[in-house]
């Protein structure tokens, strides 16, 4: 099997046959399809479940356990070389995976990923803006989505999505992250090559205040400590860190820089701390 593509579900029942139909207009190669029902509570989607069951799709029940398990589990159970993580509300175009595959395959790359065209609900808050990659850049913030085509042998490298992040809808910004510090390389397709439903009530809107970026940012910095001071050493980008947003606690993020090794102390010539 070359592709798996792992769809977690919460509560989506009424648009995961959207997401499953989008997957089946690619006909090029056989795709495995591995759904993950993470305790599901309404009426429909158990429903629904069962059907998708019934009519032979691997679907996979655990109790509610967040995204980075869901996701997990589902990679785990996967026989493809490849990965692809599928939002249960959202859609894929069928030359996303013909595109990228031939990169992978070729292994001009380890990951591919590209734009998405937004759907539904026209909340301009939502709409995120991906780009070309740069590992600085993502220190600073997630721009890729976890609608990425993989290898799967980077998610056993990087021993998964990480459970303990203090914030459901931050999994993928660490994945990405764990990734880049090991050296893997990514590509950017510059299509709109997936389709991404916004939803007011949905979990990633719900994640999206001051407190828990900040709580996931320092969350990651301290993770990453290490790997960060490389990072911004070797671009001399220490001073970027903290006059990129004042709005933000970047003046503590870097004391988290400091203390974790001693090799920090040597950005003390780069920035100078009042009160």
């Amino acid at each position: 099997m070359l592709l798996s593509v792992i769809i977690p579900c919460y509560n989506h029942g009424q648009y995961i046959q959207d997401a499953i139909d989008s997957v089946l207009t690619y006909t090029d190669k056989p795709v495995e399809i591995i759904i993950v029902d993470d305790g599901s509570t309404d009426d429909f989607t158990i429903r629904k479940m069962t059907e998708l069951k019934e009519t032979g799709f691997h679907v996979i029940q655990q109790p509610n356990s967040g995204l980075a398990k869901a996701r997990n589990a589902g990679i785990e159970a996967a026989k493809g070389k490849y990965i692809l993580p599928l939002d249960a509300d959202n859609k894929i175009k069928a030359d996303y995976i013909r595109k990228s595959l031939p990169l992978l395959e070729a292994n001009e790359c380890d990951i591919v990923y590209a734009k998405p065209d937004f759907f539904g609900e026209n909340i301009e808050a939502r709409k995120f803006l991906t780009k070309k990659f740069n590992g600085t850049d993502l220190i600073y913030g997630n721009y890729i989505d976890a609608c990425s085509i993989f290898k799967k042998s980077i998610w056993e490298e990087n021993q998964g999505y990480d459970e303990n992040m203090p914030y459901q809808g931050y999994e993928d910004w660490d994945f990405w992250l764990n990734s880049c510090f090991r050296g893997f390389r990514f590509h950017f397709l510059d299509e709109e090559l997936y389709e991404y439903r916004i939803l007011t009530n949905s979990m990633i809107s719900k994640s999206l205040d001051n407190k828990k970026y900040d709580l996931s940012f320092n969350y990651l910095l301290k993770k990453y400590a290490y790997n960060i001071y490389q990072a911004f050493h070797e671009a001399n980008g220490i001073n970027k860190i903290y006059y990129n947003d004042k709005s933000r606690p970047f003046r503590s993020a870097v004391k988290y820089l400091l203390i974790g090794t001693r090799k920090f102390f040597k950005l003390k010539s780069f920035l100078t701390f009042k009160g």
